[in-house]
This record gives C-alpha cells, structure tokens and sequence, in this order.
C-alpha cells in the first residue's frame, strides 16, 4: 500500500499519472510507441504509447504466436475535480478568484476549506514550427474555497445545494499586484509567459493521502476513484509472466468521468484499433484477427461503492460489498456492468488460483448505479468481459476512503490472469 501511496503522491492529474506510468515501464524494459509511425512489433517485446498525454495503452507480445488470444485489463486516469476556465481570472475588486467548471461528479462540500494546488498540462509555443508540452503542478497551496459561516448560513448543516457558478469558484489572492496565475505558471515551468499557447488546468488536493486506522486497515487519499485500480494493474502487468499465445494489454483510458467520449476515452476506437494493429504488424489476416478476438477476455476495473455503516439503507440486503473483503464482482441486470455468469466463472476461477479474496455485488434494485468502462469498451470490441473493482466509500469526495488489504487481492488476480492463456473453443465453453 505503500507503493501506491507513492503513486498518488506523483499523480495531481490524469497527465501527471499517464506521465508517471509512462516511465515505470520504459524502466522496466518498454518501448514507447507512436501512433502516427509504422509499428514494427517483434515476438516477446514490451511496447506502449499514450494518447493525449492522459491516457496509457501497454502490451506484451508473447514469444509463441500460436493460437494468438488477448487479456486485456482497463481502468481510467481522471477523477472528478474542478477544470480553470480558458479567460479564468475573476476581479471582485477586494479579491481574485479563479473561474472554474465541474469536471465529473464531484461531492463540492468536500472541497472546502481545503489548501488547493493546480496542475496540468501546458502548451509552450518552442519555435515557429513546434509546440511542445509540459506538465505543471505547484506542489503548493495557490487557492482555496472558503465555506460561508454558519452564522451567515443557518440551513448548512441541513442541506444546501452549491451553486458551482458563485460558491465554488477558488479565491486566489487580495493582492492585485500579484495576481497574474499566467506569469506564475510561466515563471513555474521556466517560459516566457508569451510562450504559453493553450492549458488544460484543475484542482488539486494538496494533501496526498495516508493510512488509517489503529492498524492502519484503511487509506484515505484524493483520487482513489480510480487511481488505485490503475496502479494495480500496471504492478501486475510488469511482475506477470505471459503465457504463450497470449498478448497482454493494459488500457488506462481518461475521461471516465465525462461519459468516456473522447479520443482517449473508452468510446473511442483506440482500444479496436490497437488491437488490429497488433495483429497487422505481426502479419495476421483479418481472419486469424477476428479468430484471436473470439478468444480474448476484458477485465475492467473501476472501485465500488463499499457499504458505509451511516447510510445503512443505501446498500442491497444480501449483496452489500465491504472494504478489506477482497475485489468486488459487480454485476447489474440491465447491463451497465458486462459481468454474466460465464465471465464471472472465470474471474472467480482466476481468484482461486491466485488465492485472491473476491464478493459479489448488485446494487439495491430503486438505485440504478453506473456505468463503467467494460461495457463501453464492449460496444466497440466484441469480447466477453468482467467488471470488478474495490470497494470504497466517499466516492467522488476530493479525499476518499478505502480497504487496504483489497489492492494485494487485486494484484494476486490480475497478475494471475496475465500469465493465463484463455481458449474458447465454443460458445459457453472456456478452457484455462
């Protein structure tokens, strides 16, 4: 747990945390890719690109290519925060706000009274052909969101519905002199203020997470949705040993939190075609592709809503999931999660073998739920799918909380599943 939570500790951002995963694996032997070159793949190496500079996409071509199938695993980068407008200076005269807009579904109360860092990405105009990125993030409190007292607001403990336009909006300073965040970015990242083009910028906590607990049993920390998932699956990517046959792919898509609807989010094509390309570049006919697919398995991953003893009757009676009980197997009847009975046998299977702990979950039949990434990668790639995750509470609050024993279940699982090679010679039978 403590790896990840060094990993938070580097991840203000869906950029800072494709960034980050990006060179965990050129450390561990992969090579970078880029989507607009000629892929010239080769049996048994490590390759991955990104899109965006928040997403992340690695696989492993195995040394056997016979009877090619993929295990494929997906989880997202971003996490519900507040996004600067383009012109997001505000002047109230007495003081500077930032002007802002909800990125996700936030739980605004949670942002409050907090110290507020503000990190993303930056594009630099480098000469009069190139533009260039550069990743920002003051480590250090540049704005707040003060609440209203309670003297002023005597219906706040009662419920109050914040208005995102004139309550949430982060005050920067009272000092009209240094009130310029551009030439503060400027000067934070070693440019000419001129030079700054375009930014994607958000807010971000400060406080970067620790374990609690009088045997330190829980984590609490920003951007557990779905950090901690994506930090589980790129530990059990590198410590596998594929199993001959199998292409190992790990897909840690952005824009989750937004409906996914974006070139790097999982409604977008990117998934489809990395895997055709894959198979192209190894020479396979579009036969042998559609026959590899037929074969393939997803398991995505995104955290669960854990049972919280306060809001007792939220929860179904017979299917609550809880934190510290091992991965959670989501399932819902209308299809917003892609578990059926056949890939569940197999995720529970993978379980057993791994000796990774697992629950079954269904949310309360009045309380629709979500929707995750297998099912909108499932609308692009045809391939039988699992949706699992963590269990959590406070989703969606700038500091969540969840079970530290769960990520080891996760790694054990998911590493178990990249060293096994899944065959399914027929509708409903699958052999492993």
């Amino acid at each position: 747990m403590n790896g990840f939570l060094d990993f938070i500790k580097d991840t203000p951002t869906a950029f800072h945390a494709a960034n980050k995963c990006a060179n965990v694996l050129k450390e561990n032997g992969y090579k970078e890719l880029a989507e607009s070159s000629e892929w010239k793949l080769e049996a048994g190496g490590k390759y991955f690109f990104t899109r965006n500079n928040s997403s992340v996409y690695a696989f492993v071509i195995p040394s056997d290519l016979k009877e090619l199938s993929f295990n494929i695993t997906a989880a997202h980068l971003d996490s519900p925060t507040f996004k600067l407008k383009p012109n997001f200076t505000l002047d109230l005269g007495n003081y500077i706000k930032l002007n802002t807009e909800v990125y996700g579904g936030p739980i605004f109360m949670s942002w409050l009274d907090r110290p507020l860092n503000i990190a993303g990405r930056v594009l630099i105009r480098e000469d009069n052909r190139t533009i260039t990125t550069k990743l920002l993030s003051f480590n250090r409190a540049i704005c707040m969101i003060p609440n209203c007292s309670i003297h002023y607001n005597r219906e706040l403990n009662k419920g109050y519905a914040f208005n995102p336009q004139n309550e949430m909006l982060p005050i920067l300073t009272d000092d009209r002199n240094n009130s310029d965040l551009l030439a503060l970015i400027a000067k934070e990242l070693n440019v000419e203020k001129g030079a700054i083009i375009s930014y994607d910028l958000y807010l971000a906590l400060l406080d970067r997470g620790m374990l609690v607990g009088p045997k330190k049993e829980f984590v609490m920390a920003p951007q557990i949705d779905n950090l901690e998932c994506s930090y589980g699956l790129l530990k059990s990517l590198l410590q596998a040993t594929p199993a001959a046959g199998t292409i190992n792919v790990m897909c840690l898509f952005d824009n989750e939190e937004i409906g996914s609807g974006t070139r790097q989010g999982a409604a977008s094509m990117v998934l489809a075609d990395l895997l055709e390309r894959i198979t192209l570049s190894l020479g396979l006919s579009k036969e042998e592709y559609k026959r590899s697919l037929a074969s393939s398995f997803i398991i995505s991953a995104d955290n669960a809503q854990g049972y919280h003893p306060s809001y007792a009757g939220k929860y179904d009676p017979t299917n609550a999931c809880y934190m510290n009980e091992g991965i959670v197997i989501k399932n819902a009847a209308r299809g917003s999660y892609t578990t059926d009975a056949l890939s569940a046998a197999v995720f529970i299977r993978l379980c057993g073998r791994s000796g990774a702990r697992y629950q079954l979950n269904t949310n309360r039949s009045d309380v629709p739920g979500g929707s995750t990434l297998g099912a909108i990668s499932q609308s692009k790639v045809s391939i039988p799918s699992v949706d699992i995750g963590l269990a959590q509470i406070a989703m969606h609050s700038a500091y969540e909380t969840a079970g530290a024993k769960d990520l080891e279940d996760l790694v054990k699982a998911i590493t178990e599943f990249y060293q096994t090679h899944i065959h399914i010679p027929s509708d409903g039978t699958i052999e492993f």
